[in-house]
């Protein structure tokens, strides 16, 4: 069967690309573009050729239209789709540049990082090719050794044995008079460690004494040491004893959901879960009703932040005064707020100030491309850090240390392809680059830190909009990724928590557009999926922390 070329994915571009520049069949940014002769509708070359074995008309207006039929763009067009910036081929080889499109077949050839094969006889290795001329010469175990003339290596011996003879004859008269006053050293050395030993001889015989008094005085301070210690740990006990008896409570980390959205609309409730009791809890609701909402913890406090609600967006947040010892719980409203309406964003906080990644504004009509600081203690404020190098929202974030992943996701919200693509953000160098890609794309997605290195990834939705049951680990150092078992059910807007050593996932909206209250939990030592109590009620869009 033939092989025909699609265009180019929209993640490739450095800028969004508008739809009067996608191909009407595989709806990727045209390649190498033709038209139909009457209406202008933009296809592929290679889509509309396959197209055209099978139907004799255009997929767009169904007027007749053959190979031979098809007409050029205008030169408005070609310039237009020739000046969009595109990535490098070879990003994942290093090569960080994006080229203008019309650029790019001869950027490509050239490219430094553009694999290339060693010539070395039996080596074979794949390399950059800026690199190949190092490695051929001077790396590679295989490479050829320029050999010297025999004659010159052997007058370069005769050199070197000449002058070491030479040296030898100096060294041998150099070495006597050390030889001699080394003697004379010694013996002066050995005189003053004669008189040093008579005077360490006395001093041997008073700490003798000294060790005798020494040792009486520790017994006794042992005695007094090891009964006051017995009434200390006595008086501890006693005291750990009576706080557990009036706490009646375990001091398990507890999963505390709030919001999200169903058939009924927006939600302000609010439950905890207990994962080794099996059970949930109802707490005091939300002052707002918010689902597409995120939620930190702080000093102790759950910071409920942004959210939507009956067509409105929500800048302003929540404080969940969260005691999980006497399961105490109020609601108060926070003076601080996001720098607008946004839902469908993340966030997470670093050194006391929240970091707002993305999400829709609701007052621009756009989703948002910022990393934003905003400040969690007076005086309230805040500031855009970076900017990624697309808009997104409807995605997942993890915090490791001072970087913070970005996965998948939505670019727009009149779009529903989800993205593959994840950002690594350096929050102290406040630089943020492109990592490995997923191995699909996916938004509505729940995610959670596994360990140092990885990333565990749930269920979501796939760019047909449907919900997904896929479970992966995603290392990023590596960048290796590991599909593990599949849910139990299929979910998107769904959210994870980790308690102890097993991952929990909640709610989300599952393959017939149904709501779901059902959890599940995994464990790697059972490495299967375990059906755990279900939500009070049945919802998508929810946001869940541990504390």
């Amino acid at each position: 069967m033939a092989s025909y070329d699609t265009g180019y994915e929209d993640e490739l571009f450095q800028h969004p690309v508008g739809p009067s520049s996608h191909c009407g069949i595989c709806y990727n940014v045209v390649k190498d573009p033709v038209m139909c002769r009457h209406n202008e509708h933009l296809f592929c070359r290679a889509c509309i050729t396959r197209h055209l074995m099978n139907s004799q008309t255009c997929p767009s207006c169904l007027e007749p239209l053959t190979v031979d039929t098809l007409s050029q763009p205008s030169r408005t067009v070609m310039n237009l789709l020739s000046e969009l910036k595109i990535r490098c081929q070879f990003f994942n080889r290093g090569c960080e540049k994006f080229i203008e499109l019309g650029n790019l077949d001869r950027h490509v050839t050239d490219c430094g990082f553009a694999p290339v094969i060693c010539s070395n006889e039996g080596c074979r290795l794949e390399v950059n090719k800026q690199d190949l001329l190092h490695h051929e010469t001077a790396v590679c175990e295989l490479r050829r050794v320029q050999c010297h003339n025999c004659n010159d290596i052997r007058q370069e011996m005769d050199a070197v044995k000449v002058n070491l003879a030479a040296m030898n004859l100096k060294l041998t008269e150099v070495g006597k008079a050390v030889k001699d006053d080394v003697v004379a050293k010694v013996k002066l050395v050995q005189e003053q460690l004669k008189k040093q030993e008579e005077s360490n001889r006395q001093l041997k015989t008073d700490n003798v004494e000294m060790k005798k008094s020494l040792n009486e005085i520790t017994k006794q301070l042992g005695k007094l040491t090891q009964q006051t210690s017995h009434e200390v740990q006595a008086e501890q006990e006693q005291e750990k004893k009576g706080i557990a008896e009036a706490d009646g409570m375990d001091r398990e980390p507890k999963v505390v959901v709030a919001g999200g959205w169903n058939s009924q609309g927006s939600l302000n409730s609010v439950e905890m879960f207990s994962l080794s009791k099996s059970t949930w809890e109802p707490l005091k609701p939300m002052k707002a009703a918010r689902q597409a909402a995120s939620a930190v913890v702080y000093n102790n406090q759950v910071f409920v932040s942004g959210g939507y609600c009956n067509g409105h967006g929500i800048k302003s947040m929540e404080k969940l005064s969260m005691n999980v010892v006497e399961v105490d719980q109020s609601v108060e409203n926070c003076p601080d707020e996001l720098p607008g309406p946004l839902y469908g964003h993340c966030s997470v906080v670093y050194n006391g100030r929240l970091i707002v990644i993305g999400g829709y504004d609701v007052d621009k009509h756009a989703c948002s491309d910022s990393i934003t600081e905003v400040s969690l203690a007076p005086p309230y404020a805040s500031k855009v850090l970076a900017t990624m190098p697309q808009t997104r929202w409807l995605h997942a974030v993890v915090l490791f240390g001072e970087t913070i992943v970005i996965l998948g996701g939505r670019k727009d919200a009149n779009n529903s392809k989800s993205l593959k693509s994840v950002l690594l953000y350096d929050i102290a160098k406040n630089e943020c680059k492109e990592l490995v890609p997923l191995p699909y794309p996916a938004s509505k997605t729940a995610a959670v830190k596994w360990g140092d290195e990885n990333v565990i990834i749930m269920g979501g939705a796939d760019s047909d909009a449907k919900p997904l049951n896929r479970v992966l680990m995603y290392n990023i150092k590596s960048h290796k990724i590991h599909m593990l078992p599949d849910m139990k059910y299929k979910r998107e807007g769904c959210v994870a928590a980790v308690v102890k050593d097993t991952v929990i996932v909640m709610g989300g909206q599952g393959e017939k557009g149904n709501y779901l209250k059902a959890v599940e939990g995994f464990r790697f030592d059972h490495f299967s999926w375990e059906q755990l109590a279900d939500m009070p009620e049945a919802s998508c869009l929810r946001t869940a922390v541990v504390c």
